[in-house]
């Protein structure tokens, strides 16, 4: 049973990250195209928080897929020395209070998706984009994050 949900959360971030990591580049050109033409052409784009929101969302979908490639940075300094096995316990470790950590933080993205959700919360440009799908976006984001730490924890144990 563990086994399984281990591997529903890995297959999860893993099918998720596959769309993130080619949604980069596209967006990541818009992001200099908007650069360029606001200060080089001085005609800057007036849906630039979009380009914003659109980033964060790729960047919170992508948590969960780069914690399950351990891809997230980490202080190896004096972990790196020990044994694998003395690692695999440091971490288990430490889990708990970085999961407690983004917990926290899912709990607080949760109560200003329900905020920004019944106030139909929009940006202050011009053109007053919603603001509330990219923060129901964040505790989903949170979410995937944390049931791959869980998905970690089960296995180590």
């Amino acid at each position: 049973m563990i086994d399984k949900v281990c591997f529903w959360i890995n297959n999860t971030n893993e099918q998720i990250g596959s769309i993130i990591r080619w949604l980069f580049i596209p967006f990541t050109l818009l992001v200099v195209i908007d650069v360029f033409t606001r200060y080089v052409l001085n005609s800057p784009w007036y849906y630039l928080s979009i380009n914003v929101q659109i980033m964060g969302i790729l960047a919170i979908l992508g948590g969960g897929y780069c914690y399950l490639h351990n891809g997230h940075v980490s202080v190896d300094i004096v972990v790196s020395r020990f044994s694998k096995r003395v690692r695999t316990l440091i971490e288990t470790i430490m889990l708990p209070f970085i999961l407690g950590t983004f917990g926290v933080f899912l709990w607080k993205s949760i109560d200003a998706a329900i905020t920004s959700t019944k106030r139909m919360q929009t940006d202050i440009s011009p053109l007053a984009a919603p603001v509330y799908p990219y923060k129901i976006i964040i505790v989903i984001g949170f979410t995937l994050l944390i049931l791959q730490g869980i998905a970690f924890l089960l296995r180590d144990i």
